[in-house]
């Protein structure tokens, strides 16, 4: 399965290419929304994981999945995002993702998370 993590945290990165590798998933990162932006396209990923917080960038998890959406991407959208969902829910499925998955987590966890999303 094709994944994509758009993430600005070096750790929870390195955490998810240690992952993939176990699910034989292959991962494709982005440090800040622009970027992602500009290479996520309707057809990029099996999975795309945001995080909310992308650090002091013009865009955050929420806005960037607005504009994928736009774009026509239906790729399933999970955020992964230490924040607590409380008082969020209206925004995540305004902003049109799929899940929520609170940091931290664990590699089984995550190994469930994308066996939950892949096609058979």
């Amino acid at each position: 399965m094709r994944i994509v993590y758009v993430e600005d945290n070096p750790a929870n990165i390195a955490l998810v290419q240690r992952i993939c590798p176990m699910s034989k998933d292959d991962l494709v990162t982005f440090g800040d929304a622009s970027s992602a932006l500009d290479a996520i396209g309707p057809d990029s990923a099996d999975l795309i994981l945001m995080d909310i917080n992308l650090g002091n960038y013009s865009l955050n998890g929420l806005e960037l999945t607005g504009l994928l959406r736009q774009k026509g991407v239906q790729t399933p959208i999970v955020i992964v995002t230490a924040y607590d969902a409380t008082g969020y829910p209206e925004q995540f499925e305004a902003a049109g993702f799929n899940e929520f998955v609170p940091k931290p987590v664990s590699i089984r966890g995550m190994i469930d998370l994308f066996n939950s999303y892949r096609q058979n």
